[in-house]
């Protein structure tokens, strides 16, 4: 009887580490694809900062990281301002424009998405 606790006892405890090594590794996983999104977008960003000129819709593949692939589309910027009276205003600044950018790792995982507010004067029309 002491010998089948035991192995039960035992049983349940290699169950437990068991799991909590599948988490940790799964957090890992999600930690390099972070990474990766975030070294994908810098390498995005700065090339079309290099140019002076972000567009205004494209999508595409992103060269040197294989699978991964990108979409961009610019729109008006609107934010909601909170006056001191409590009333809510909704502003839209002529000069700045919002370019919301989507990258997609490889397969069906969840996608990363970054909206930059830059002047109007830096995006393609």
């Amino acid at each position: 009887m002491e010998v089948l606790v035991a192995t039960a006892i035992t049983g349940f405890a290699l169950g437990v580490v068991m799991n909590l090594l599948a988490q940790g590794h799964r957090q890992a996983y999600r930690g390099d694809v972070s990474r990766t999104a975030a070294a994908v977008a810098t390498r995005l960003i700065d090339g079309w900062q290099s140019k002076g000129k972000f567009p205004s819709s494209e999508q595409g593949d992103v060269e040197e990281f294989s699978g991964w692939t990108y979409t961009i589309e610019s729109g008006p910027l609107s934010t909601r301002i909170i006056l001191p009276s409590g009333d809510v205003k909704e502003v839209e600044p002529d000069e700045l424009t919002a370019v919301n950018l989507v990258i997609a790792p490889p397969g069906k995982r969840r996608q990363f998405r970054l909206t930059l507010w830059i002047p109007k004067s830096q995006v393609e029309h």
